[in-house]
């Protein structure tokens, strides 16, 4: 499932006003740690279940896994990114991820060549605005994005996870797009939901693709 752009313009924007408070550099692999939102080690192994929807129902399921290549990449400020493959999944080939050495929160690069921003995000209660951002891709009518974090858990397939959720809405203020995401420290990605509207039914959201956890391998 390819990333919308919307994502990335969104959190770059973010990026600015948080890493500055939050990113620095105690090491190369600060998300390497037991306890990391997303414990970033060579070899770690996660292997997920893949679903796609139409409004009708489910259109289709299939295994997928995310490696730990070892591939490793550094920024101008000397931050650290792992490279992950998932080529039938959410993140595809080439996307590299960093955890904050004060585990506040998960950035992604999807190649060398972009600019990082955040995927995940920590807070400190339920409901805060990680950020916002906007596509004017079409200029005729933008699409505006935000991001919220919910600190009470959530129990998804076992795992406890944290949750965070992105809107996309559009100049007629009519929601597009929905992205949940589900962060269980220590363990990682424990699922990914995306949502669209449809346009058949009053632009009611439906669950378009998932990518639930399974069960990992974690050195």
């Amino acid at each position: 499932m390819k990333k919308i752009a919307v994502c990335a313009c969104a959190c770059v924007l973010i990026l600015i006003t948080i890493v500055s408070c939050h990113k620095n550099n105690s090491g190369p692999y600060p998300g390497s740690g037991p306890n990391s939102l997303w414990p970033l080690k060579a070899g770690n192994t996660w292997y997920y279940q893949d679903s796609v929807f139409s409004p009708a129902g489910v259109t289709g399921v299939y295994p997928d896994t995310i490696v730990e290549n070892g591939q490793i990449i550094q920024d101008g400020s000397g931050t650290y990114y792992m490279g992950i493959n998932n080529p039938a999944g959410w993140f595809g080939i080439g996307s590299y991820l960093s955890v904050d050495p004060t585990n506040y929160a998960i950035y992604e690069v999807d190649s060398p060549a972009f600019s990082p921003y955040i995927f995940f995000q920590t807070v400190g209660q339920d409901g805060v605005t990680i950020g916002t951002g906007s596509d004017y891709s079409n200029p005729a009518c933008p699409v505006q994005s935000i991001q919220y974090g919910f600190s009470t858990p959530k129990t998804i397939n076992g795992y406890s996870s944290l949750e965070n959720i992105q809107y996309v809405t559009d100049c007629n203020n009519i929601t597009r797009e929905a992205i949940a995401t589900y962060i269980s420290p220590g363990i990682g990605l424990v699922r990914i939901e995306d949502y669209f509207a449809d346009t058949a039914n009053n632009n009611k959201l439906y669950l378009t693709y998932s990518q639930t956890l399974k069960s990992q391998i974690l050195h």
